[in-house]
């Protein structure tokens, strides 16, 4: 049942008084063994025990009204075992199942910037023990990341250079078009992962679906970006938003001829 609940409408909360977690049977329950809570929790979610809490404090927040939410969009965020970097909320696509059209919000992070940060911002708020702490670095946000192309360069760069981290870099695929050049050569050496988002199959439903400002050459000029990826960095595979509707064979069937792996997303679960 609780897999069908989204993670952003749960709350936790004990029965009292004695139906207590297996492992305190017979004892009075208390607020405290929420903790038991949040571990089953995040094994159904696949999230961690800390995305847990964080997504149910908020949802507590926003339902009773408890204090005002943060005002401020985060730069750098943690989802499981990864520390994400969101670099801008410009986006070149305009999808009509974006988060971004409905929530400031996701998984109890505000994304919703203020302004832009710096490259100098970006990395002062990198934590010393990133290494220790997470596995990868993704340039992920609330927009398009290849609009900030110099600031993921700069950033991957110092990443690279101190600590050596798994780079990934999720994006439309329009980096191409922004810059008017082929970008991926740039990014050799500083990212590792591209992620694609690629939600139509065909230039006429990509233009219809994603509404790119570019029209309707961005879908072949997408699968040229893959191409380029393929050529220059080590790992490419292309995502898809399994809406109502939407299965993912085509896409895999895409991911194939062009030699990458697929991965299906879910709708209306993001992060």
């Amino acid at each position: 049942m609780l897999k069908q609940i989204a993670v952003e409408s749960l709350l936790l909360e004990t029965d009292c008084p004695f139906l207590a977690p297996q492992t305190k049977r017979g004892q009075r329950n208390e607020p405290s063994f929420l903790s038991y809570c949040m571990e089953e929790f995040s094994k159904i979610y696949g999230l961690s025990k800390e995305d847990i809490s964080r997504i149910t404090n908020l949802n507590a927040l926003r339902l009773f009204g408890l204090k005002e939410l943060p005002a401020n969009g985060e730069i750098a965020y943690p989802i499981r075992s990864s520390l994400y970097l969101n670099v801008t909320n410009r986006c070149t696509s305009q999808c009509f199942f974006c988060v971004t059209h409905f929530t400031d919000y996701v998984k109890g992070h505000n994304l919703r910037l203020k302004q832009e940060p710096t490259t100098e911002e970006i990395i002062r708020i990198i934590p010393a023990d990133v290494t220790t702490r997470y596995k990868e670095v993704v340039f992920c946000g609330y927009g398009e990341p290849t609009l900030r192309l110099d600031v993921i360069k700069a950033v991957a760069g110092h990443l690279k250079k101190k600590y050596n981290i798994h780079i990934r870099l999720t994006t439309n695929g329009h980096g191409n078009l922004i810059h008017q050049r082929n970008i991926c050569p740039e990014l050799k050496g500083l990212v590792d992962t591209v992620s694609v988002s690629l939600n139509a199959d065909n230039p006429k439903d990509y233009e219809k679906t994603c509404r790119p400002q570019f029209g309707e050459i961005t879908f072949d000029k997408v699968i040229e970006f893959i191409k380029d990826a393929k050529q220059d960095l080590p790992y490419v595979q292309i995502t898809t938003v399994l809406r109502p509707g939407v299965s993912g064979e085509k896409y895999e069937g895409i991911a194939r001829e062009l030699g990458i792996d697929f991965r299906a997303r879910i709708y209306n679960e993001v992060g």
